[in-house]
Parts: structure tokens; C-alpha cells; sequence
């Protein structure tokens, strides 16, 4: 059976165009479950019916032409139920409805399952025979089986296919994802992609010119040139320390790479007008799953080696085409994961808006671009990547929204847009220099989350209370190795130095979830319930009392530093990392001597980010002078949603009413046992959250650099009681959404309704 779903789920991925696709998986459905009729029905939620796109059994002329309404016959049953339906007499059931322009008279068993991706009703898979009969439960298993495995695949081949047609009719295409930084970005597609495989672009035919045909044969044997002399320098490298029958491997993809091997076949798929990475993805898949349909284990694990030298291949083919290609002006990366090293390597004048399709709006490369003040939309997944590259595209991050090849009416109206954005943008900034005081004169402490882009974090020093949250993994994560100490002291000594007096808090090193080095990779099934945070520090006490070695000469003769620890969960812990604390302090004491500076010991504060930790806040209070709410992971936990995963983005929410019960419970307690208490996290840059926060008895908060004169904005414009007031209606909710309801008809109620600036449906 596994087999069967492997040769359908193949089968179809290698079809060039939608049609294909669905006529090759209708046939052979209906011949893998040897039955007389098997049809699929697309939803076309701009009529609000299914069309029948493909079928083998039923009249073939009404494909494309035969409608049933949603709420209509079987198929709009199948659909509402979201479940199977199992019919020995389909005719005698009370939804039925005839219609004779798909000659399916003779026809009585009929069985039919929903195609469902991300909650959403793609169609219906059906199938029908004439033998009055209910199709038993293996069928039906496969069936749905078929359906969960194959609708990714037909809805990454249905956006293709709408793009393909878009592109020819010279029509907008509109995608939908999770926002991350909010904003307006017009721009050209940039494609970038770090992990390539044969399901990030879409088959492709070039002009049957023969001078076509040439150039993509050179781009091809170079690309194999190249992946040879990879393989030469490989064995090369291994042979001092692989025995002979092992480096025979290389040899063997040596042959497979020559003429009568691979290419020959390639060059032929390039010259009946498939483009190079076409021709050798039909080839590669074809291979593949030859060697997988033998019954020899030691002849199907070759399937590995021919997928491996064909991505190798498909690379050189991609960066050859990509050396040819400049960044342009107005450039909106498109990635399937974005990673920090990409951003790094893009002029910053250049990048205009960012779209990713693996992540979550809650992820930490998501706050990178909230920091860098970058448009972005997250999870726009089954995007075809290679397909929208050049494209124009328009980011609506507001709406969560990406227009690809917009008309010029869409572009001229986004451009107003951005103009207002701009005008809001100056109205915030405007008070830049005024203290956050709110309207009955309670000053909020407003501080930057640093850490992320140093060269411009500095520049911020100005206008911002000091560093409430310095992430000091991102220096290690731009290096190819354990920075030494006097590096380190070096790169604090200048954060230090620049928002001397206003305090600094340092957290020690976070690398875990989904902030990984390089040069120390971890693999763990559940990443941010791994070895992260201080749990990582403890364990290498080396790298720990560096750490802190350098911190502490980097704040000698300043005094604003201040220390967190991360991802705590228990008093050892801390204990554990004071003692190496004293341990560096006393030993710099001794081997560091400074005529002009001394060493001090600064506070030490602990995160509260782990549910486990808000109910040791009486431990906290005598251990520790502080602590702060890292409000993205406390609200990852505590509803169990993996803020990377782009599949439950929705469930990410710190309005939920029990993050927000936790929240309160943690201001009151700290004030309750007299410990300093902050927050640092998106939660804080969301003018709203702010709102709440400050009522919950928060003052200190600390914010992504682009958030902060919004932010001041708002509070001068509220008193604490009216504050307070919204938090104990918001506090009562029992759902997120009624919590976001009554905050808007707060902020319009007290003329903020700038706040909610969203464009309009276009």
C-alpha cells in the first residue's frame, strides 16, 4: 500500500501543470483501487462551488464546465461534514442530485473523502461503481490517506497553476500568510535558497529554439563539471582517514554522473524545450523511482545516492544562474527560511520587505526584521519560489497579505498607502525626545531589546531609557567560532559605553530553539524543550566564565550592567550560576589588575520565561535583585505552540486571557515581595500590550528600537485608571478574540484610532 501512494504522490509531483496532475492521479486511483470511476472536484470560493477538474469514468466533456454549489449534492456534504461518505446506493440518498451532464446513471457505490489543507476545503475525492456495495474500511483508509499525503501537493500545484495563468492573462495573484514586522513594501522578487530540493520550483519549458536549447545544455554540463571536481576535492580531503572501499563511493558517483549515465538523458529532456533544472529534476524523479519500485534493499538505497547527486547538480545549476543576477533596488527576499547570514548579506538600502515561507511571526527571525523596521510576512506556504522569481510583488503586512505581478492600479493605490504610513510614522516620531509620562504623570521606563543589529542599536542610545534586553548570542552567531574573552569585552564594552549611564541588562548566552551557531550544532527532536539557555552554560562552565570574565572588565569604571540569566527553572540553576559568578569575580581580582578601573559586581536577575519559574517568585525574591517577563517563550509554553512552526501561528497569541492572567499574577506577586520586575518581548512593542502591561503595575518595558516612539505616543495620551479599567474587562474574557475586541473599541473610544491603521481591502 505505502508503495502505491509513493508511485501516485511521485506520479503527480512530476507533471508539469496542474492538469496533468490530476488526470494522472485520477487514473491511477482508479486503478490502484480497481474501480470504474474516480473523479476530483476543486472549491472555487469565488463562486462558491465545486467545478469538476478532472475524472476517469465520468463524461470527460465536463471537466471544467459541470458546477455543484458548497452547500450542495453529495460533494457539498463531503464538504461540510469534513468527513467521509460511504454510499452502497448513492441515487437513494436525499442530497443526491442528478445531473445528466455527467453520465454517472450507472453508478451506485459511491465513496468520497474532503481534500483539507491548513483547515481549509480544497475539494473532493471521489469514486464510483456500479456494484451496489459499501466500499470496505481499507478502501476507505487509502482513500484518506491519499487525500492528507496528496493535499500539500495539489495545492502547491494549484498556486503554480494560477501563477502560470496570471502570468499570461497579466492578472494579480494573492496570497495569504501570518504577519511579522508591519508595513507596506513594494518591490521585485529575490529569490534565496539555502536548501534547495527538487519541490522548490515548478517545471518549466523554455523557446524551442535551438540557441535556448545550447545555452541550457552549457548550464547543465557545467553545473556537472562542477559537482565532479566537488566530488574529486571530497575524496581528496577523506582519503587520509576513509579506507579505499569507502572512497569507492566517490567513484561510483563519478559514473553516474557521465554521459551515458545522466546526461544523455537530460540533455535529450533539454532538447524536446524543458529549461536544465526541469529537465534534470524529470530525470532525477524518474531514477528514483525506478530504484525504489525494486524489491533489493541494497538497490533502493541507490535511490539515496542519485537524489543526493542530482540537488548537488541542481545547486551549481541555481548559484550560476544566481552569480548572473544583481539585487535589485526595491528588493523583497523571498526564502523558504530565513536565517540572520541572509540578511548580512543584503545592502540594507536595498531590501524593501521580506517573505518566508517556513516560520512563524513569532520566531526570532521575525523580530529581527521588527528590529530592522522591515515588512514581512511569514508561512506564505505552497509558494512556488523559483516561479515568483523577478516577479513584482506588493507586501501588505498588515492585512498579512502578497500580491504578486500587481496591476498598476493596485500599485498606484499601495503607493498612497505608504505615504500614510509615512505620515504616521513622522506623527509618532515627533515626540522622540518627550518622556514616557502618561496623563496623570506616571513616567513608564521605555528600553531597547539590542543585540540583534548592533551598528544601528547604537545610534538609538538618544532617545530610549537604557538596554533592557541585550541578546548577546547574536555576536556569537556571526562568528565561524567561540569568540575569545577579550573579543567579548571589546563588543560589551561598547554597548556599555554608549548607554552609559542608563543601565544595561545582558543576558548571558541563549543559543537553542531556534538560534543555533554554526560551529556548535545541536540536533534535538524538541529544540525549545533542549539544551538551551542557561542549561547549556552550566554545562560548559569554560565558555560560561568567559562570558562573565568579559562582562565584568567590560562594565569596570561604568557600573550599568546588569545580568539575566535565561530559560531558569529552578533555584539550583541560579545558585549554580552565582557561584561561577563569584568564581570570575574573584579570579579577575587577582589576575586582572586596572590602576584606573575596579571591578564591581553587578545585579543578577533571572528570566521568567518558563511557566515553572513564575511560582518560585518568594525563592526569586530573596536569590536574585530582579527578574524579566520574556514574554514570547512564557506565552510558547504556556499554550504549547511552537512560535516557529508557521502551521499553528494563529494559536500564538499574548492576548489569550491565560497569558494575560499569568502576566498580571507575576506584577503582582514581584510587587508583593518587593522584587524589580520587567517585561521584554513583542508583547511590549504592541502599543495595545503595552496598554495592559502598564495597568497590570509594569514599568519597565523593553521593545524592538522601531516600536518605542509609537509606544510613548500612546501612553502620553492615557491615564492609569482608564488603563486599568480596560485590563479588568480584558482579564474576564475567555477567548483572545473577545480580549482583542474590547481593545479596539478602547482605542477608538479614546481617539487613538491611528493605532489601528490597516489598509484597506484592495
Amino acid at each position: 500500500m505505502l508503495a502505491i501512494l509513493r508511485k501516485i504522490a511521485q506520479a503527480v509531483s512530476q507533471q508539469p501543470d496542474l492538469k496533468s496532475a490530476l488526470d494522472i492521479f485520477v487514473s491511477l486511483v482508479k486503478e490502484s483501487m480497481k474501480t470504474q470511476c474516480c473523479s476530483v472536484y476543486f472549491a472555487d470560493y469565488n463562486q462558491e462551488n465545486f467545478v469538476l477538474m478532472a475524472t476517469k469514468g465520468l463524461n470527460p466533456d465536463a471537466v471544467g464546465k459541470f458546477r455543484i454549489g458548497f452547500t450542495e449534492g453529495l460533494v457539498g456534504l463531503v464538504a461540510q461534514r469534513e468527513e467521509p461518505i460511504n454510499l452502497a446506493f448513492a441515487q437513494d440518498h436525499p442530497r443526491f442530485i442528478y445531473s445528466p451532464d455527467v453520465d454517472e446513471d450507472n453508478y451506485n457505490a459511491f465513496l468520497a473523502v474532503p481534500i483539507i489543507h491548513q483547515k481549509m476545503i480544497l475539494g473532493v475525492i471521489v469514486i464510483q461503481q456500479s456494484l451496489a456495495r459499501v466500499f470496505n474500511q481499507d478502501e476507505e483508509s487509502f482513500l484518506i490517506t491519499l487525500s492528507a499525503q496528496l493535499a500539500s501537493q495539489l495545492a502547491h500545484a494549484e498556486i503554480s497553476e494560477i501563477l502560470k495563468q496570471d502570468e499570461k492573462a497579466h492578472q494579480t495573484s494573492c496570497l495569504k500568510g501570518a504577519s511579522g514586522a508591519p508595513g507596506i513594501a513594494i518591490g521585485e522578487a529575490f529569490v534565496v535558497i539555502p536548501k534547495l530540493s527538487f519541490t522548490s520550483f515548478e517545471l518549466k519549458k523554455t523557446d524551442l529554439e535551438n540557441s535556448s536549447n545550447i545555452e541550457q545544455i552549457k548550464l547543465f554540463r557545467q553545473a556537472v563539471a562542477a559537482t565532479r571536481n566537488e566530488f574529486s576535492i571530497m575524496s581528496q580531503e577523506l582519503s587520509d582517514t576513509l579506507p579505499n572501499e569507502a572512497l569507492a563511493v566517490f567513484q561510483v558517483y563519478q559514473q553516474l554522473l557521465d554521459a551515458k549515465s545522466l546526461g544523455q538523458k537530460v540533455e535529450k529532456e533539454i532538447k524536446q524545450g524543458w529549461c536544465a533544472k526541469s529537465a534534470l529534476k524529470r530525470v532525477i524523479e524518474s531514477l528514483v523511482g525506478q530504484f525504489m519500485a525494486m524489491q533489493d534493499n541494497y538497490i533502493k538505497e541507490r535511490a539515496i545516492d542519485v537524489q543526493d547527486i542530482g540537488i548537488r547538480v541542481l545547486h551549481h545549476i541555481v548559484d550560476t544562474e544566481h552569480a548572473l543576477k544583481p539585487y535589485p533596488d526595491n528588493m523583497i527576499l523571498v526564502t523558504e527560511v530565513l536565517t540572520p547570514s541572509m540578511l548580512a548579506q543584503i545592502p540594507k538600502e536595498k531590501l524593501m520587505g521580506i517573505i518566508s515561507i517556513s516560520g512563524g511571526s513569532n520566531s526570532h527571525a521575525s523580530i529581527l526584521t521588527k528590529a530592522l523596521g522591515i515588512p514581512a510576512v511569514w508561512g506564505v506556504t505552497d509558494l512556488p519560489l523559483l516561479q515568483v522569481d523577478g516577479k513584482e510583488i506588493i507586501i501588505d503586512a498588515y492585512a498579512s497579505k502578497v500580491y504578486i505581478s500587481p496591476s498598476n492600479i493596485l500599485k498606484q493605490e499601495y503607493s498612497q498607502f505608504k505615504k500614510q504610513e509615512g505620515i504616521l510614522h513622522d506623527q509618532f516620531e515627533s515626540e522622540y525626545q518627550l518622556d514616557a509620562c502618561t496623563l496623570d504623570g506616571e513616567h513608564i521606563m521605555l528600553l531597547l531589546n539590542a543585540g540583534l543589529e548592533v551598528s544601528t542599536e547604537l545610534s538609538n542610545a538618544h532617545f530610549c531609557d537604557g538596554v533592557g534586553l541585550y541578546r548577546t548570542e547574536a555576536w556569537f552567531m556571526q562568528k565561524s567560532q567561540f569568540p575569545t574573552q577579550l573579543e567579548q569585552e571589546n563588543w560589551y564594552r561598547e554597548v556599555l559605553s554608549s548607554y552609559h549611564p542608563s543601565p544595561v541588562i545582558m543576558r548571558t548566552l541563549d543559543i537553542g530553539g531556534d538560534k543555533v551557531l554554526s560551529y556548535f550544532d545541536v540536533e534535538e527532536e524538541n529544540p525549545f524543550l533542549g539544551w538551551r539557555g542557561i542549561r547549556f552554560s552550566l554545562d560548559h562552565p569554560e565558555l560560561f566564565l568567559e562570558q562573565l570574565k568579559a562582562m565584568l572588565k567590560a562594565n569596570a569604571g561604568l557600573g550599568n550592567l546588569k545580568i539575566l540569566l535565561p530559560m531558569v527553572t529552578n533555584v539550583t540553576e541560579v545558585e549554580e550560576a552565582q557561584r561561577l559568578l563569584k568564581q570570575a569575580y574573584f579570579e579577575l581580582e587577582d589576575e586582572w589588575a586596572d590602576q584606573f578601573y575596579k571591578i564591581e559586581q553587578p545585579e543578577i536577575g533571572v528570566m521568567l520565561e518558563v511557566p515553572s519559574s513564575i511560582f518560585l517568585l518568594p525563592e526569586w525574591a530573596k536569590k536574585v535583585d530582579f527578574c524579566s517577563v520574556g514574554s514570547n517563550d512564557l506565552t510558547q509554553y504556556l499554550l504549547a505552540v511552537d512560535r516557529t512552526n508557521s502551521q499553528v501561528a494563529e494559536l500564538f497569541d499574548s492576548y489569550h486571557p491565560s497569558v494575560l492572567r499569568a502576566l498580571n499574577l507575576i506584577a503582582e506577586n514581584c510587587m508583593e515581595y518587593e522584587l524589580p520586575f520587567s517585561l521584554c518581548g513583542e508583547l511590549a512593542a504592541d502599543p495595545e500590550g503595552a496598554i495592559l502591561l502598564v495597568a497590570m503595575g509594569y514599568r519597565s518595558l523593553s521593545m524592538n528600537p522601531s516600536a518605542i516612539n509609537k509606544v510613548k505616543w500612546v501612553l502620553r495620551r492615557l491615564k492609569i485608571t482608564d488603563m486599568e479599567a480596560l485590563l479588568k474587562s480584558c482579564l474576564a474574557q475567555s477567548s483572545a478574540i473577545e480580549v482583542h475586541r474590547i481593545i479596539r473599541s478602547f482605542i477608538i473610544s479614546h481617539g487613538l484610532s491611528q493605532l489601528l491603521y490597516k489598509v484597506k481591502e484592495v
